[in-house]
């Protein structure tokens, strides 16, 4: 039996080819955008991918099934709850698919979505019992999947779909079952997951306390409790993945953009992504840019503060890092990524174009500033739990999802400096309040990490 397991940095998806090199057939469970992993796979193992699977209608990435049914021929599977405009065949509970010694049993696990589904894999090669369960966003190793996305309307009902899910339609499999979900750490679709790759059904029921025998009065007071920001883009991709997405090639061509080109963009209503470091951003970026950086999470952020049908032009260090960004982006249905803009920041200011600039300040430099100019203002943008564990004295609390959508009233001749938890936060709220008029914004190198450090020395 052939079983792998692929993971998406930063957007913590998992995916999973399975099949059987003796039968020459194998499915795709979850397949993210970039299909090349899949095709590469399967020609090592001397198999032919003829079913694709999506776990339930994805809001955090857009899925990989029409390109690979396109690359492959392979018929796509979701449950009918998805109500996909896509040809497709439709999942039922109960159904199995045998590929060789590899057999999936279709389970309706509701809960995360109306239409989510999970898998039990058995390899007749070894036994006939189950082995394993992919869990889609039903369960996470430390965490199951939130039931918030479909709406406030589905709450409820999506709450109790999930409870069942949890604890009536998971009994039946012993505890050594094996748990592969459809997400891990760095994903939004739940609260607190752990990096692990995969867990067991015992070790689940043991630790994770939303399944060690939680009374339902309790779990529903969680499940309906806060959850991290949605991004904007979600609702987006939401749409994208029901309608099938649109092919990468179709995608707008990503070029080598001049200054002229830039300013021309610009003047047409384009955005540009800083994908650069704070300290580098803060020195000298050009005025409009939001700093997303470009790290393992930064194409959540950018799905906060960027709408998906935006024109995009990126300002990185080096071409390469200009389509890693893109390349990372399109993942999350970003299809205007017009360009980028060529020799980075420097060929701006080569031409003496204006340029803005976001001071970084040391906690030491802050503790001066605040002791000189008891005036300055502290903003700290972080969540309202990390608030609660601790905040610098006198500082003004307004969460980044605010300043994203102009939630807040604040004087624009203020002294601010932005506060978060590391400092990337910072930059991109800093970036934003800059956009608008704020010009005295300073950002706190490290956030509070490196200001309780600095309240030990």
């Amino acid at each position: 039996m052939l079983f792998e397991q692929f993971k998406v940095a930063g957007l913590g998806c998992f995916s999973y080819l399975i099949g059987c090199p003796a039968a020459g057939t194998a499915c795709v469970v979850d397949p993210e955008r970039h299909i090349e992993r899949y095709l590469h796979a399967a020609q090592q193992n001397g198999v032919r991918i003829t079913h694709i699977f999506d776990t339930h209608l994805h809001a955090d990435h857009i899925t990989g099934s029409v390109e690979l049914a396109a690359s492959t021929g392979a018929n796509i599977y979701v449950h009918p709850g998805v109500e996909a405009e896509y040809p497709h065949k439709e999942l039922h509970d109960g159904d199995r698919f045998r590929f060789g010694a590899a057999e999936l049993e279709v389970l309706e696990t509701f809960g995360h979505t109306p239409n989510s589904v999970s898998f039990a894999v058995t390899d007749h090669s070894r036994a006939e019992d189950v082995f394993a369960l992919l869990t889609g966003d039903l369960l996470f190793i430390g965490d199951i999947g939130r039931p918030d996305l479909a709406g406030e309307d589905l709450l409820e009902e999506q709450v109790k779909n999930l409870y069942d899910s949890l604890y009536h339609k998971l009994a039946r499999f012993p505890d050594w079952v094996e748990v592969y979900p459809s997400h891990g750490e760095g994903s939004l679709c739940g609260r607190g997951m752990s990096p692990k790759p995969v867990s067991t059904l015992g070790f689940e029921r043991r630790h994770n306390p939303l399944l060690n025998n939680m009374p339902y009065e309790e779990f529903h007071a969680i499940m309906t409790g806060e959850f991290q920001v949605r991004p904007n883009n979600f609702a987006v991709m939401v749409g994208k993945n029901r309608r099938g997405p649109a092919k990468l090639a179709e995608a707008a061509p990503f070029n080598l953009l001049t200054v002229q080109q830039v300013q021309d963009a610009l003047a047409r209503g384009a955005k540009i992504v800083d994908t650069r470091v704070p300290s580098a951003f803060g020195a000298a970026y050009i005025h409009g840019s939001v700093n997303i950086g470009l790290t393992p999470s930064s194409v959540n952020w950018l799905g906060m503060v960027i709408p998906a049908g935006t024109d995009i032009i990126i300002v990185a260090d080096a071409p390469a890092k200009a389509e890693e960004a893109a390349y990372i982006y399109r993942r999350a249905g970003y299809d205007r990524l017009i360009g980028y803009l060529g020799d980075g920041i420097s060929s701006w200011a080569a031409q003496a174009k204006p340029l803005n600039h976001l001071p970084q300040l040391t906690p030491e430099s802050l503790k001066e500033v605040c002791a000189k100019y008891p005036k300055h203002l502290v903003l700290d943008v972080r969540s309202l739990g990390e608030w609660n564990g601790g905040h610098i004295e006198n500082a003004l609390h307004i969460p980044i999802e605010k300043i994203i959508t102009g939630d807040f009233d604040l004087d624009k001749e203020q002294h601010i400096t932005v506060v978060c938890g590391s400092g990337y936060r910072a930059n991109i709220a800093g970036s934003i309040l800059k956009s608008r008029g704020y010009q005295k914004v300073f950002s706190l190198i490290g956030g509070m990490t490196a200001w309780k450090a600095s309240q030990r020395a």
